[in-house]
């Protein structure tokens, strides 16, 4: 290989770096949005991730908060604050390991599942309205440490 071919490749590789290590740390939590929100992120950014009343956002592979409680009739709306997609899944979860929080078990229950787009494109918002009381479990598909629940109070 030539002085120059391998100059160009070399070029690439390193040009097609930042591409390669987004996509790597997209799914284990270390997306660029979650590390920008203590350091870079301008405050008017960093207070779009704060909850708002009946309110729960992803962030950190993480529903936060993880428990909300709310009176019967309330739609509580899930906001993605991520660079990548989640699901709100209802149904059970179980078995997480205490030291990665990492759940166990799941299985949805049809109540509501849907595909969050990642934060900023349409479709990165589900609301549901939550019409009995009672526990309602539920979960992120595809990342085993996001599990939360609504408790809804008559």
């Amino acid at each position: 290989m030539s002085p120059t071919a391998r100059t160009i490749r070399s070029g690439l590789a390193i040009a097609a770096l930042p591409l390669v290590l987004a996509a790597l740390v997209g799914c284990t939590g270390n997306t660029p949005a979650i590390i920008a929100t203590s350091t870079s992120l301008p405050q008017a950014a960093e207070e779009s991730l704060e909850a708002g009343p009946n309110e729960v956002i992803t962030i950190g592979l993480r529903f936060m908060p993880d428990d909300i409680t709310v009176p019967v009739g309330t739609t509580v709306t899930w906001r993605n604050g991520e660079t990548i997609g989640h699901t709100i899944t209802s149904g059970a979860w179980g078995d997480v390991n205490e030291s990665t929080g990492l759940r166990g078990s799941q299985s949805a229950d049809g109540l509501f599942d849907h595909a969050l787009a990642p934060m900023g494109q349409e479709g990165d918002t589900f609301s549901f309205t939550f019409t009995e009381p009672g526990e309602y479990l539920y979960f992120c598909m595809p990342h085993l440490t996001m599990n939360a629940r609504v408790i809804v109070e008559g």
